[in-house]
């Protein structure tokens, strides 16, 4: 179950793409399903969008179930599913919470705005969480059910990336696949310029410590060199051109870009949130480039990755993630906790 099945570029919906097709090389047939309707001026009013969402989704699995196709195992995501079939294995995934992310984003909401996303995820949520097995995709994912939903993961599975495309790069080459200048410092953002992934900081931060933005994504930033969306080979190229990636996300569970970016060997300059705080614990000395939310600090960071040596660090981070968060590691791990998931709903018939 997909927020947009059609689509693999969100990191959800990526997750779920690359789960069917792990699946499909073990002989599974896999189907995506999601919404299939949308609401109304007054359901949207009334924050009944997330309900609207869960269930017409669980629709579309039970009616795969009745043309025939009675699922094997269902994997939700979030709060999607509710009408889902019972009888069915159920994996229930969390890519962190919404409760976690309305208050971190708490600030550049309009009042109504805020009251409304609380208010229609979050009793959802904390029912979807208890949805069969409830795998998260960091440790502070895990810790965030517990705390606003009272629910304890079963698994912690974070998210995977090929080492095979992500690699580190000669620089020099990279940039000039983009036409970038040779002795110019970049910091490159990826993904979609919103406040909670520190958007409104990019550009303020980037002057100050004397360096030019570069961003890769569907939206250009204004004061930014906009890259446009770019496939993971090119992807690939754009980490390798940059002087760091510059991520002062506000909320995070665990996310692509700083995974792709270390498994290239491009320092990151990011927050102590979500999977960061598991690197921190492995590699403790990454604290260096870790910085708050604030245009001063995220300068301050910017300016150490310029003048300190973080060849050492950047190695040691680089090889945690080749190590905890490769493809075959991601693979390994759900096809264990599927095997466990089905072995268990047999045993209980």
């Amino acid at each position: 179950m997909s927020p947009m099945p059609e689509s693999n570029s969100g990191g959800v919906e990526r997750f779920c793409w690359l789960l069917a097709e792990i699946l499909q090389e073990q002989g599974w047939r896999t189907s995506i399903v999601g919404p299939s309707r949308q609401p109304g001026r007054w359901t949207f009013r009334f924050g009944g969008s997330p309900l609207l969402w869960s269930v017409s989704t669980g629709r579309a699995v039970a009616a795969v179930t009745a043309a025939g196709r009675r699922p094997d195992l269902i994997v939700g995501n979030g709060f999607l599913g509710l009408s889902a079939p019972r009888g069915v294995p159920r994996i229930q995934v969390f890519h962190g919470t919404s409760a976690a992310e309305i208050l971190a984003t708490k600030p550049s909401l309009p009042r109504r705005d805020f009251l409304r996303r609380l208010f229609g995820y979050w009793p959802l949520e904390a029912l979807m969480c208890r949805e069969g097995h409830l795998v998260v995709v960091s440790e502070s994912a895990g810790e965030e059910t517990a705390r606003y939903y009272r629910h304890a993961a079963d698994t912690v599975i974070p998210n995977g990336v090929d080492t095979n495309i992500f690699h580190p790069r000669d620089r020099l080459q990279a940039r000039a696949r983009f036409g970038l200048e040779r002795d110019v410092s970049y910091a490159l953002f990826v993904g979609r310029p919103e406040y909670r992934k520190g958007a409104d900081l990019l550009f303020a931060s980037t002057q100050t410590a004397g360096w030019q933005l570069l961003h890769a994504g569907a939206r250009g930033i204004s004061g930014a060199r906009h890259l446009g969306v770019l496939a993971p080979e090119e992807l690939a190229n754009a980490y390798a051109a940059a002087d760091c990636l510059l991520f002062p996300t506000r909320y995070e569970a665990c996310s692509y870009v700083i995974l792709e970016a270390l498994a290239c060997g491009t320092p990151v300059v990011t927050t102590r949130v979500g999977w960061t705080r598991t690197l921190l614990k492995a590699v403790p000395r990454y604290e260096e480039l870790c910085v708050r939310p604030e245009v001063g600090d995220i300068a301050a960071g910017l300016r150490r990755v310029a003048r300190a040596d973080t060849h050492e660090l950047i190695r040691e981070a680089r090889s945690y993630v080749c190590e905890n968060n490769s493809l075959e590691r991601f693979r390994s791990a759900w096809l264990e906790t599927i095997e466990q998931v089905t072995a268990s709903h047999l045993r209980s018939m």
